[in-house]
């Protein structure tokens, strides 16, 4: 399991090269030159690497880094990724390099293709974007550092995604024929969608699901949704959602964002975690392939008793299936473990965190 030896643990940094205008702000080009060599330094690299983590998750924005008129990657940015990168490997961590978004990316939208579906310069973009980035990084140690091809993917074709991904591939395979490369599931990386995936005969490619599962317990009561406004409801964990699943059936706007519910789906609890990653397990068992979680966490906003149990469980599941996985995350943006000053405020998650890196 050469992919869980060296990916096992993980944290993801969102809100440094992704994300950064929630933080940030819209503002100034100081503002975001402050944020960029601030939000994450080598102080925090050395705190994450001293709770266990083997590695970190850097989501990257494809406006940030690509310039789409050159064809080429922007200095600054490569120069906050190599630095952060250069931090991981001096504490002994690996990285994952993930592209979080990009021009002609729509969230969700699985009713109609996206640009970056149907678009061909679009497409193009994307390719260019990782063939750029294998130049760069071809004389990395290749268990090191892997790739992410891209965050959530939305596919409503169920096809395009496949196509465009051996495209991408085979543009990275141009200049480093070695790098570790994830590939993720349709519908924004459902474990439910592994099995729609075209496999590669390529060793060095691994695939990869995301797990929020059920999202009315991980994203309760969320700002940024419609949804968990308008349910604003605790729940716990084992908890009972049958009075949830009446309220999907009521708003069908809320129905189709959750594929893996139904009206079994009634207790939120470790049997239901085990019956979605059965997913998980069936793909690897069938495809001989390894996978990884390159997202999980439970939000700010719910019980921090409740949000242990879960995690617990979660990762506990993980490690026994040989699925490396990163939390979601490291500091800000609602799922966090320390603010913007780094001061730790779910104590309970990180004590779990770290008794689980020592097991």
């Amino acid at each position: 399991m050469m992919l869980f030896e060296n990916f096992k643990q993980g944290l993801n940094l969102g809100g440094f090269l992704s994300q950064y205008e929630l933080i940030a702000g819209s503002g100034s080009r100081e503002a975001l030159h402050r944020h960029f060599e601030t939000f994450i330094t080598e102080e925090d690299i050395r705190q994450i690497a001293a709770w266990g983590f083997d590695h970190v998750r850097i989501p990257m924005d494809g406006y940030l880094f690509y310039d789409k008129e050159k064809k080429c990657l922007k200095e600054k940015p490569l120069e906050y990724l190599d630095r952060c990168i250069g931090w991981c490997a001096e504490q002994g961590m690996n990285a994952i390099i993930d592209l979080h978004n990009i021009e002609g990316h729509v969230y969700g939208q699985m009713d109609s293709p996206t640009p970056l579906m149907a678009d061909a310069a679009l497409r193009d973009n994307f390719c260019s974007f990782w063939s750029e980035m294998a130049e760069h990084f071809k004389g990395y140690n290749k268990t090191k550092l892997m790739f992410e091809l891209f965050n959530e993917i939305a596919d409503s074709t169920g096809y395009l995604w496949n196509k465009l991904y051996k495209k991408a591939i085979q543009e990275i395979r141009k200049a480093d024929t070695g790098r570790w490369v994830l590939v993720g599931s349709n519908y924004v990386n459902s474990v439910g969608y592994l099995d729609r995936l075209d496999l590669l005969e390529d060793p060095y490619v691994f695939y990869n699901f995301h797990y929020y599962e059920p999202n009315v317990f991980t994203h309760q009561r969320a700002h940024f949704s419609e949804e968990f406004r308008t349910w604003d409801r605790p729940l716990a964990y084992p908890g009972d959602m049958a009075d949830y699943l009446v309220f999907l059936e009521e708003h069908e706007e809320f129905r189709k964002e959750h594929p893996l519910m139904t009206h079994d789906t009634t207790c939120n609890d470790k049997k239901l975690m085990q019956a979605f990653l059965a997913e998980a397990d069936k793909f690897m068992k069938y495809s001989g392939c390894e996978l990884y979680c390159g997202e999980f966490g439970v939000i700010d906003s719910a019980p921090a008793e409740e949000a242990v149990k879960w995690i617990r469980d979660f990762i506990s599941a993980c490690d026994n299936m040989k699925i490396g996985h990163a939390m979601w995350n490291y500091k800000c943006l609602d799922f966090e473990l320390v603010d913007r000053n780094n001061k730790v405020i779910r104590p309970e998650i990180l004590e779990v965190l770290k008794e689980l890196n020592q097991g």
